[in-house]
């Protein structure tokens, strides 16, 4: 252990699930999707739900606050909330308040091996965020909730991902400020019997996101995208936003696998599965694959911009295995899944933070929601 801890394709590694919902602007939905879990909420009805490739029914649902967000009439925000899900309809099993004194707001929830679950909270005075394990009962109810025991962390963080033996979790790190500075990626692996920290990083603008651990519980994927003031920005029609002096064009978004027991702090170190070829469109999600050599992501390209889904392997070129049109008054949702059960992973997009947009890095406050869902079985 390193000193260090303080068009078509022949073979289809996983499925590819699609589908089409029209969604008229006034119809109020609440939708969350991710690479690995793809939900679309109404106030009470689960309409489609297949999470991290697990195709039973979830029992139950557990969302960080409160589904459909603060209510005055339903009193205080709780940190957040677990929903049965019998019987068809999401029913509140329970409603667990913030620690005293508060960790901050509940930030992302994630369910992981062995019925642990993990939620993470931060605040920005002080800087720092904490994450926290439970159990969830077969009545719902949340049971044996403590933080884990490295204590504080001192920056803000994203993309949660457990290994498969739960002994390990991963996540981005960016600091608490509001002035406007370069991205900076940072990776920390946290190892949860002896509370030892180690942490990958990059000097050039960079942003971090798709963490998630391969089946051997050593080797961690991640993409990793270089932010360019200067790159030109293809907008359409509509011109594009000023920019801030720290924002740009994020680009060639590539995915790495780490191998967290070899030397170095270098996240560019690690073996490069997949690089974004030059003008094949806006990588939108690229995630590696169990086996910790090959993977599958979605680009968009064009105006109006059609939907790619690809496949990529180490030491082989990108394969495209699917070209989606794209439909007026249409929102696609995507469930991929392997054959080799749960990724235990947030899977929130190539940056963490969804700093991210129409492929353009944005100082926005840390305010994403992706990870804010997660379920039990």
């Amino acid at each position: 252990m390193p000193d260090e801890w303080d068009e078509p394709h022949d073979r289809e590694p996983l499925s590819w699930r699609i589908r089409r919902w029209a969604a008229p602007i006034a119809m109020a939905l609440s939708v969350t999707a991710s690479i690995g879990a793809v939900q679309l909420l109404t106030d009470e009805d689960v309409l489609s739900a297949t999470p991290y490739g697990d195709h039973r029914k979830p029992r139950f649902i557990l969302s960080a606050g409160r589904i459909g967000g603060p209510s005055q009439e339903e009193g205080p925000e709780p940190w957040f909330q677990v929903h049965s899900l019998q019987g068809g309809r999401q029913r509140l099993a329970d409603s667990v308040q913030s620690p005293s004194p508060s960790p901050g707001k509940a930030r992302e929830l994630l369910a992981g091996p062995k019925g642990t679950f993990l939620v993470a909270s931060s605040r920005d005075e002080p800087c720092e965020s904490r994450i926290y394990r439970f159990r969830v009962g077969s009545d719902g109810h949340v049971t044996d909730i403590e933080p884990l025991h490295e204590g504080v962390i001192s920056s803000r963080i994203a993309g949660l991902a457990m290994s498969p033996d739960g002994d390990r979790v991963a996540f981005a790190t960016t600091p608490c400020t509001d002035v406007p500075q370069p991205p900076r990626a940072a990776l920390t692996v946290l190892d949860l019997n002896s509370g030892r920290r180690r942490t990958w990083s990059t000097t050039a603008p960079s942003v971090i996101g798709e963490i998630v651990w391969a089946s051997d519980n050593d080797t961690l994927g991640y993409t990793l995208s270089d932010v360019h003031r200067d790159a030109p920005v293809d907008t359409g029609p509509a011109p594009s936003p000023q920019r801030s002096p720290n924002e740009g064009k994020v680009v060639n978004v590539a995915v790495y696998a780490l191998d967290t027991g070899d030397q170095g702090t270098d996240l560019r170190a690690a073996r490069r599965l997949f690089r974004q070829p030059d003008d094949s469109g806006q990588v939108t999600s690229a995630v590696m694959a169990p086996d910790g050599r090959t993977g599958y992501g979605v680009m968009k390209k064009g105006q109006p911009a059609a939907t790619i889904l690809f496949t990529f392997a180490e030491d082989e070129p990108m394969r495209v295995t699917k070209t989606i049109a794209p439909k007026p008054n249409t929102v696609m949702l995507f469930s991929f899944s392997t054959d080799e059960g749960p990724r235990y992973a947030c899977l929130d997009g190539i940056d963490a933070f969804d700093r991210v947009v129409e492929g353009e890095f944005r100082t926005n406050t840390y305010n994403h929601s992706t990870c804010g869902l997660t379920y039990a079985y």
